[in-house]
């Protein structure tokens, strides 16, 4: 069984990916970095939100939607019915398939959170055992070795090779950027959405995207501070890269790649007027928030209540009930409703109705010899007072199988009848499916 949380993390994960393809298309060769990193941010917000709200309530008062809703029902697929046996078998291969990608997904966040502990434990032991100084009244730490000087949080980290002593001013009014702006709490969103959409690869393409426009705000700041946009390219070049990896979480000087930065640099300003296409991103939201509440009640509305019953071991056979609203009839002269605002229910609701079915109807023995199997249509009137009324097959299929069908129909107890807003009790028409299948 497809569980709610699963749904919700399909959701997300194609959202995180339509929301970065609209990212690449139209923001990723501007140069407004700050309002970059706030488009990056809301992707996450986006994806992660928008299957929550609950706006069916609205929507089924809308005309056009309920149009909409209509034809996407009619898309969806169909649930195909399958004999009890098979029913069992597929869903045990169902449940084993589900439960093997869990185990799969469980084990690859697993090992990312380790890492991801273990690069924290490090940076944290590496600040209390470095030697601390300041520099233009910033505390910094003074790395062992000769790496890529790096931010974390609050801490600055400055490479202890003294061919980076003539740079240490760039290099810190850059780290000073990373601290001043809080890049490490997005670098920390961006490795814990990695860590639990780990398969997807558009999450890791955005932890990417995030981490460079980082070091294009940091370089534009250093450049507004005065230095020479050469010489500054210059020092970017001349820094000598360390032989292992720089832990995913820090803000770098110079680790990520130099020819995107060098070219951004040196890239002519985007035109102030192309801002106003950065509220391309309310729309795009709200579209996924009307395509998923849309789907939802698509799928209320195509979704037929099912379930397998299956018939003593001598009768060798099955029977599927489904429940769903009567096809539009035309008006009858008594005032029959198709729909109202509150709709006639069964006493205990749908799962009662199931319940009731099973234990009611017969598959006729005579019909299971001759092999007949297949749909019923029963069509009935819930009256004012729960009664049932006017129930008469729209659909045969057997002689034996109909007249089954509409025994047990005519058997059920008073429903809770239908009624609209203003509390007027109406009378409801409704049909009723119910599908035979032999084992």
């Amino acid at each position: 069984m497809i569980t709610p949380i699963l749904i919700y993390f399909l959701k997300v994960n194609l959202a995180l990916a339509f929301l970065y393809i609209c990212y690449r298309l139209l923001f990723r060769d501007d140069t407004f970095f700050r309002l970059r990193r706030d488009v990056l941010l809301s992707i996450y917000l986006i994806a992660f939100l928008y299957p929550l709200p609950d706006l069916s309530g609205w929507l089924s008062t809308q005309t056009s939607v309920a149009g909409i809703v209509g034809y996407y029902s009619g898309l969806l697929p169909k649930e195909t019915v399958l004999a009890a046996g098979s029913e069992i078998a597929a869903s045990d291969w169902k449940e084993t398939g589900l439960r093997v990608m869990q185990i799969i997904w469980l084990t690859g966040a697993g090992m990312l959170l380790f890492r991801c502990v273990a690069e924290l434990f490090t940076v944290f032991r590496l600040y209390r055992k470095c030697k601390k100084i300041t520099l233009n009244d910033t505390e910094v730490c003074i790395l062992p070795e000769a790496e890529a000087s790096y931010s974390f949080f609050n801490w600055i980290f400055i490479s202890s090779d003294p061919n980076q002593r003539e740079r240490l001013d760039d290099i810190l009014i850059h780290e000073q950027t990373h601290v001043r702006q809080w890049h490490s709490i997005d670098m920390m969103a961006s490795e814990i959405v990695c860590i639990a959409c780990w398969i997807n690869p558009f999450a890791w393409w955005l932890k990417k995207e995030i981490s460079i426009n980082h070091e294009f705000i940091a370089d534009e700041q250093v450049m507004l501070s005065g230095f020479d946009k050469k010489e500054y390219q210059y020092h970017l070049i001349g820094v000598k890269h360390p032989n292992k990896a720089i832990a995913n979480l820090y803000n770098n000087f110079s680790v990520l790649p130099l020819k995107k930065r060098i070219t951004m640099l040196n890239k002519k300003r985007t035109n102030n007027a192309r801002k106003v296409k950065y509220l391309a991103l309310v729309p795009m939201a709200a579209g996924l928030l009307l395509l998923n509440n849309i789907d939802a009640m698509a799928r209320v509305l195509n979704g037929k209540v099912s379930e397998v019953i299956q018939q003593p071991a001598s009768l060798a056979a099955t029977t599927v009930f489904e429940m769903e609203t009567a096809d539009p009839l035309p008006p009858d002269k008594d005032k029959i409703h198709e729909t109202c605002d509150i709709m006639p229910e069964f006493p205990g609701g749908q799962s009662a109705l199931l319940q009731f079915l099973a234990k009611s109807i017969k598959y006729p023995v005579e019909a299971q010899q001759q092999g007949k199997q297949g749909k019923v249509t029963v069509t009935f009137i819930v009256e004012k007072d729960g009664s049932i009324t006017n129930a008469k097959v729209i659909q045969a299929l057997y002689p034996s199988l109909d007249e089954e069908a509409l025994r047990v129909i005519n058997s059920m107890p008073k429903w809770t009848p239908g009624k609209m807003k203003d509390g007027k009790v109406v009378r409801v028409q409704y049909t009723v499916p119910l599908t035979y299948r032999l084992q």
